[in-house]
């Protein structure tokens, strides 16, 4: 039989050699790398979908324009389509960076933290305060309740899963 064990020592490796980590946990933390960048593209790519839809001058999900805007901005009217044509083209190119366009380089990392640490930051920061820092009015109660129980841990989970993807991507380039 070939290969004997690593016990023999028929493998060249001595009882007494410190045994390699496991296997396994490269590849788990491999596979949650995987899985960050998978859910962060196809999550941003989502966002950019949904928001060209709305620059065209559909309200879906909702059933007009005025819905939409309560929802979504917390007003009466939703943004015009520059600013959300905008959004869309920084949430496709999010996308595609996170799932892995420009490989490794110093700027697709940088566009990846940044992208992490944004969708972490709306996250925590809440739409109220962002629609404070763009100046906007107070947003409705609607907005306010969907912020809450939907885009905040939608952009939490989001920035967590492209942190984790990025950071996975780091460490097998170190691990060689």
């Amino acid at each position: 039989m070939t290969g004997g064990s690593a016990e023999s020592g028929e493998l060249g490796i001595g009882a007494a050699s410190v045994a390699p980590l496991p296997r396994r946990s490269k590849d788990a933390f491999g596979a949650a790398g995987i899985a960050g960048r998978a859910v962060g593209a196809v999550g941003l790519a989502a966002v950019g979908v949904l928001h060209l839809v709305w620059a065209a001058g559909s309200p879906w999900p909702a059933r007009d324009a005025a819905a939409l805007a309560d929802a979504v901005v917390g007003s009466e009217h939703v943004p015009a389509a520059g600013p959300t044509v905008g959004v869309a083209v920084l949430a496709l190119g999010g996308a595609a960076v996170v799932g892995g366009a420009g490989g490794a380089g110093p700027i697709a990392r940088l566009i990846r933290a940044g992208a992490a640490g944004a969708l972490i930051a709306r996250g925590l920061a809440g739409g109220v305060a962002a629609t404070k820092a763009l100046r906007l009015p107070d947003p409705s109660a609607r907005f306010r309740r969907l912020d809450r129980v939907v885009y905040r841990p939608v952009c939490l989970v989001l920035g967590a899963a492209v942190a984790l993807g990025s950071l996975g991507r780091i460490r097998r380039r170190k691990m060689g």
